[in-house]
């Protein structure tokens, strides 16, 4: 059965979240949630028309400080309203998703160094584009890009160690060997 508890209602309604992220948060549909809250006579709190002090983050599930969450403008709503994850969650859900580019991104050039093999550290792995003026963007910084679009730069590099990429700008700029 699709039983919702009110004290399950009572944390998400404190914690200042509407029908239907209450319905994503615990898995069941808005219309179901909405059914439980007027069995138990309870009421969401409106998302604009009250100052909102605490929210529920939805990564690990805590309730923080409007001020832990960073606020997002949109057409929609014209005023500032918090993301769903705190700043740490936030956070962290970026390095997650760079370091999973960057897994991929490696995989798809091979796995290791093209000059001396190294394939210990992905930290230690770097891609260097063959010609600069080709570049179009840095692969590094690419935040919200889809990997269709970094693999088209990756076309333009070779995947080296952090000591092969010194080297191989040391030749560039000297035109000799490191010694």
């Amino acid at each position: 059965m699709n039983t919702i508890t009110k004290e399950q209602l009572s944390i998400y309604i404190e914690a200042g979240f509407s029908t239907r992220e209450i319905g994503e948060k615990i898995g069941k549909s808005q219309t179901n949630v909405r059914f439980w809250l007027k069995k138990f006579n309870l009421v969401t709190i409106p998302k604009f028309g009250y100052q909102q002090t605490e929210k529920l983050c939805l990564k690990c599930n805590e309730v923080k400080q409007i001020t832990d969450f960073y606020t997002k403008r949109d057409k929609e709503y014209p005023n500032k309203y918090p993301l769903p994850y705190c700043i740490p969650c936030t956070n962290q859900q970026a390095i997650d998703r760079q370091r999973s580019l960057k897994k991929l991104a490696i995989e798809y050039k091979g796995g290791k160094c093209s000059k001396c093999g190294y394939k210990k550290c992905q930290a230690a792995l770097e891609f260097h584009h063959i010609n600069p003026e080709e570049r179009d963007f840095a692969i590094s910084r690419c935040k919200n890009t889809s990997f269709e679009k970094i693999k088209k730069e990756l076309d333009k590099c070779i995947l080296i160690c952090s000591n092969c990429h010194k080297e191989e700008h040391w030749l560039k700029l000297v035109g000799h060997d490191c010694v």
